[in-house]
């Protein structure tokens, strides 16, 4: 799984503690209303970012407009591979619910050397973890189908 932009802005969004009203309403100096609604159809992927848009998401974020570009557009700008680091069995993960998604994000953030994010992230993988395992495999794919699709 790559971040796409719009699932990236979102992250973002929230690792800086605001709303997409707030957000919205101080990139394109607009009122909340209207702000909210250009986020939100951003975040959704029902309207494309320009790049005078990300460049005032950036700015508000306080973060480079290239990390605003996707997962896989990203990929391209860093130089060579990365060495492959912990190795977690695809049936361990499998155990918890929402850890794959994570794990994936942070790969996304180490590569982009975003301190910050990879500090949100690895939260996030904690609280995953002390949830506990899900010992039925199938029923764990079944909670991580839902959280895909929600």
């Amino acid at each position: 799984m790559n971040l796409s932009q719009p699932e990236m802005i979102q992250i973002l969004r929230k690792r800086a503690g605001l709303n997409q009203a707030e957000l919205g309403s101080r990139a394109f100096s607009t009122n909340m209303d209207s702000g909210r609604t250009k986020i939100k159809n951003i975040e959704l992927g029902r309207q494309r970012a320009t790049e005078d848009d990300l460049r005032r998401i950036a700015e508000c974020l306080e973060v480079p407009v290239e990390q605003l570009l996707s997962a896989s557009d990203s990929k391209t700008r860093l130089s060579g591979d990365r060495p492959v680091g912990v190795i977690i069995p695809q049936k361990v993960i499998d155990m918890f619910p929402g850890l794959g998604n994570y794990l994936e994000m942070l790969d996304n953030a180490a590569g982009l050397e975003d301190v910050e994010l990879i500090d949100y992230l690895t939260g996030k993988i904690g609280e995953i973890l002390r949830g506990g395992p899900v010992a039925d495999a199938s029923a764990a794919a079944a909670i991580e189908r839902g959280l895909e699709s929600g």
